[in-house]
């Protein structure tokens, strides 16, 4: 009897564990959107902000990566503003444009000083940017990506499909 209720004690105490693990998740997936991957973002004062990720894009359909930065210093739920895309497709002062985004294989960004923000602790993200399923080609077949792709149709038939944790970066 002692051995069945202390069996039973134990099982409750396993399933609470397990069921707030389980609350803290869905809170935190509520509140935020579901990263995919993780990333590290640093400051150098000699480069800028070095973001860094290790993601498995879907080769099939990969357009390119972007990089995100919230819009305020010191807000961490700020909007998002793109930084860094393959295509010039950024409408603020600290976009970049840089062709290694359209690498599968690419695993780092650099935002340079010249294009930072004034100091403050941002956060930053990185998404990974697929090709909506269509014919590109005019076959009347429905094509992955297109085979020459240009910023028209970036802007037009993108979207994204992973999006990875955030990292906060302090700019000095």
């Amino acid at each position: 009897m002692i051995r069945t209720l202390t069996h039973c004690i134990f099982l409750a105490i396993v399933t609470v564990n397990t069921a707030c693990s389980y609350t803290a998740d869905f809170i935190e997936g509520a509140l935020t959107t579901r990263a995919s991957f993780s990333i590290s973002a640093r400051y150098d004062a000699g480069t800028g902000v070095i973001v860094e990720w290790n993601a498995s894009p879907d080769e099939d359909s990969f357009a390119g990566y972007e990089i995100y930065m919230t819009e305020e210093p010191n807000n961490e739920f700020a909007g998002m503003i793109v930084v860094g895309a393959c295509y010039d497709i950024g409408s603020s002062s600290y976009f970049q444009v840089d062709s290694n985004l359209e690498n599968s294989s690419s695993r780092s960004f650099t935002h340079q000083k010249s294009t930072l923000p004034s100091a403050g602790i941002y956060f930053y993200r990185v998404g990974i940017i697929d090709w909506d399923e269509r014919d590109y080609d005019g076959d009347d077949k429905d094509d992955k990506k297109p085979s020459t792709p240009n910023k028209s149709l970036y802007t037009s038939y993108t979207y994204i499909a992973e999006i990875s944790g955030s990292a906060m970066v302090v700019i000095e």
